[in-house]
């Protein structure tokens, strides 16, 4: 037989979770209630009597910084971009985490993505256009294809497709003031 569940056992869970990774309050509203699903299973009780117990603890971590919604979301803006994903796909990721739609925009406004830098970025991680290894006839199509796939435009994909290494490196090394 498991551990009891208690408030002060999912605050413990939350504070652990939360040092080691970054998350969203929904995020954490589901880490929660998997941990009551798997210790009511244990003790063959059942879990629908302890959810009461996850908004409290949700409200504590908000209450004392540990969870931010806008936070969280600037964050994955910046990591985003240096990753090479798109606006559209960052805006996916963020709502599938349960980032409200106002949150997002506001870490949008609030943080600096370059469309253009990040899908020159998704391209060298990806080898296409101008570090592309095969003749650019042969690569084109499936080029183009695989940067709108990832949320891009379509010009934008296309002018990466057809970028020269010299222009792609200006853009990714040029310093930002």
């Amino acid at each position: 037989m498991g551990k009891k569940i208690s408030s002060e056992y999912l605050r413990r869970a939350a504070l652990h979770y939360l040092n080691r990774y970054s998350a969203s309050e929904d995020s954490l509203r589901r880490v929660l209630k998997r941990k009551i699903e798997r210790r009511a299973r244990e003790a063959e009780e059942d879990p629908h009597e302890y959810y009461e117990l996850i908004e409290p603890v949700v409200a504590f971590c908000r209450e004392h910084s540990f969870i931010d919604d806008l936070r969280f979301a600037q964050s994955k803006i910046r990591s985003g971009t240096v990753k090479g994903k798109s606006r559209f796909r960052i805006k996916l990721e963020l709502s599938a985490k349960g980032v409200s739609g106002e949150n997002i925009q506001t870490a949008f406004d609030d943080e600096e993505h370059d469309d253009q830098r990040a899908a020159i970025s998704y391209a060298k991680r990806r080898r296409l256009g101008p570090w592309r290894t095969k003749p650019k006839e042969e690569r084109h199509d499936k080029e183009l294809a695989s940067l709108v796939r990832a949320g891009f435009p379509y010009s934008l994909s296309q002018k990466i497709v057809d970028m020269t290494l010299e222009e792609a490196e200006d853009i990714i090394y040029a310093t930002v003031l």
